[in-house]
């Protein structure tokens, strides 16, 4: 009886754990073919860089600036400016804290503005530069001790059991996504709930311990990041766009600079939101973006496939036009970034199935019939 066939296992960086995306090619394989992905490779230049020479005397002067954080997450993000700043000063000084700095103190953040526009992608990018772990997590998915499903505490045991061995997992990043959804408004049981909920995040924030396999962690080292649409504070217009291809630039409002007062009002806890150091918006992205997003960020999935298909000597190209339409119709549908991602994919299908076979070489252009256009 022959035995079933598995796939491969995902590989990992041997230094940090983390998943490496090989289509990606930020990464360099050792003579043992252990994997090391960039992130942890910068970190390790940076650190020798600034030890040459030199004693280790003052744990508060960095090798990686806020200034050099922003630089790198501009070549994957576009736009956010604001958001940016923020979020590479609150894990530069989280940096600083995982190398024994104990005077620095942690800034917990709030993002909110629309979904799509970048909130998970610059926390990311922005931990992963400064090497420290990041865990995403669904706010939606939490509930107050005593309910079915996920506690606060869970999301510190799953931190401990995915960078298990990293030497930074104590002054880890943990974001929160979608905390709007947990706001206390509606029926009564709902209201409950959504305030358990919260009460039970304001423990995980205000301290903790947390023990996995005979490893404590102190909730109070870890840096909280939070982000949320917020949609009914947001201004009522709506940024619209045109359908086709000839382009009117939308007038879309900037988002509204809002207090922690606010975000009571919303149906947020007091005393949650008092441990927030400061509250990020994240704007509507704009047509313009888009396009830049479409074709110049090193997380759009244009960008990957290019480099991909160039590696079996493919060149693929898209038109300007159609860079225009996807944009166009990415900002009318409201879909974000994510929406450029979704609209890549289906072009590209038909193209991998004729590169598997064979078919295809020489340059592509997308949306030139069922293969694209070969030229």
């Amino acid at each position: 009886m022959s035995k079933k066939k598995q796939s491969p296992p995902v590989p990992r960086c041997a230094l940090c754990k983390g998943f490496i995306n090989i289509l990606d090619n930020d990464y360099v394989v050792g003579s043992t073919g252990r994997m090391v992905c960039r992130g942890c490779l910068e970190m390790s230049f940076h650190i020798l860089e600034a030890s040459k020479g030199t004693e280790k005397e003052n744990v508060s002067a960095p090798s990686i600036t806020p200034q050099y954080i922003v630089q790198e997450v501009n070549k994957a993000i576009i736009g956010q400016e604001q958001a940016k700043s923020a979020v590479a000063l609150a894990v530069w000084k989280q940096m600083l804290r995982a190398n024994g700095d104990n005077f620095v103190p942690r800034t917990n953040l709030l993002l909110y503005g629309p979904s799509g526009c970048g909130k998970t992608a610059i926390i990311r990018e922005a931990a992963r530069i400064a090497g420290l772990p990041f865990l995403a997590v669904d706010a939606t998915g939490i509930t107050e001790t005593g309910y079915r499903g996920k506690n606060a505490a869970d999301i510190v045991t799953d931190l401990l059991t995915g960078f298990k061995g990293h030497p930074h997992v104590r002054h880890a990043i943990i974001f929160i996504d979608e905390v709007d959804k947990l706001s206390a408004h509606g029926a009564d049981w709902r209201q409950a709930y959504c305030q358990g909920t919260q009460h039970a995040l304001l423990k995980l924030v205000e301290g903790m311990e947390v023990t996995v396999d005979g490893m404590t962690i102190n909730t109070t080292d870890l840096l909280f990041l939070f982000g949320g649409a917020f949609g009914r504070m947001r201004e009522e217009r709506k940024c619209a766009a045109p359908i086709g291809f000839v382009r009117s630039e939308p007038s879309c409002p900037s988002v509204t600079q809002h207090t922690a007062e606010d975000f009571c009002a919303y149906g947020m806890e007091r005393e949650l939101m008092g441990r927030i150091g400061r509250f990020v918006p994240v704007e509507q992205l704009t047509t313009e973006q888009m396009k830049r997003i479409l074709t110049e960020s090193s997380l759009s999935a244009f960008v990957k496939y290019k480099k991909f298909f160039r590696a079996h000597k493919v060149r693929l190209k898209l038109p300007d036009e159609l860079v225009e339409q996807l944009a166009c119709e990415s900002v009318a549908q409201g879909t974000g970034a994510r929406g450029l991602d979704g609209a890549v994919e289906a072009l590209v299908q038909p193209l991998l199935y004729a590169l598997a076979e064979g078919k295809l070489s020489g340059s592509v252009t997308l949306g030139g019939g069922i293969y694209g256009r070969v030229s």
